[in-house]
């Protein structure tokens, strides 16, 4: 909405100015409509290779997280064949981590950050993994499968969250985008209302595309694509819920 009022008020600006007015209202009688067609051939061409890419990053991202999940629940079960002291350490371990995803596992993952609390929930979830082994080796081969299995979905998970546009491709969008806005301004149409309509089709069009590629780009930050930690909060519920419920 606030970029349509602003486009909206850049649009009445330019079109009650004298001089496009005397100089560009016939504009599109001549070249400029099959340059500005050129420009938004481009930007349709970028545009369509970073959805793609992003679209491809967001489905990988949540199959990692949900892997996640998955992997602790396949230890949760698992876990019965532990001895009752075992059990109850690694259940509780599990417990913890995904309280500790939950409460701060998302703030810093964007950016490449590790959250300290998180790994070392982690790591004592490995390490009673592995203690469980010791006790029972007929368990080892179960144990490290397991261990390696949330590990790699753990690595993963955090890898394909901060992974994001490279800078150049994100300004080469910026600057496609606003072109493609603002050149919109330049090929008139006689009649003030389809000029209106018409323009701001164009340039919302245009914005919407680019606002749709950056919230791909950013899969935890709240926003129609948006990852949440509702499968983790999920399986915590379920671990305490007496089975008899």
């Amino acid at each position: 909405m606030a970029f349509v009022i602003g486009f909206s008020g850049v649009f009445y600006f330019v079109r009650t100015n004298d001089y496009y007015s005397s100089g560009i209202l016939l504009a599109d009688l001549g070249g400029i409509p099959w340059l500005y067609s050129t420009i938004g051939m481009i930007f349709s061409v970028i545009a369509a290779f970073a959805i793609q890419k992003e679209w491809e990053n967001w489905n990988n991202f949540v199959e990692t997280a949900k892997n996640e999940v998955d992997s602790l629940e396949e230890i949760w079960i698992w876990t019965e064949h532990l001895p009752a002291n075992a059990q109850k350490k690694i259940k509780e371990l599990i417990d913890q981590y995904l309280k500790v995803i939950i409460s701060e596992g998302w703030q810093k993952s964007e950016y490449g950050e590790r959250s300290e609390t998180a790994e070392k929930a982690f790591s004592s979830l490995r390490s009673a993994l592995f203690n469980s082994s010791q006790q029972d080796p007929r368990l080892a081969a179960d144990s490290f499968s397991l261990s390696g299995n949330l590990l790699r979905q753990r690595k993963n998970r955090l890898h394909l969250s901060a992974r994001h546009t490279p800078n150049i491709l994100n300004y080469t969008l910026i600057f496609s985008m606003s072109l493609v806005v603002f050149l919109s301004l330049l090929v008139g149409i006689k009649n003030i209302w389809l000029d209106y309509i018409f323009t701001l089709s164009i340039a919302t069009l245009a914005y919407t595309i680019y606002m749709v590629i950056s919230d791909l780009d950013h899969p935890l930050r709240p926003g129609g694509w948006h990852l949440t930690t509702k499968d983790y909060e999920d399986l915590l519920r379920r671990m305490n819920t007496p089975l008899s419920q």
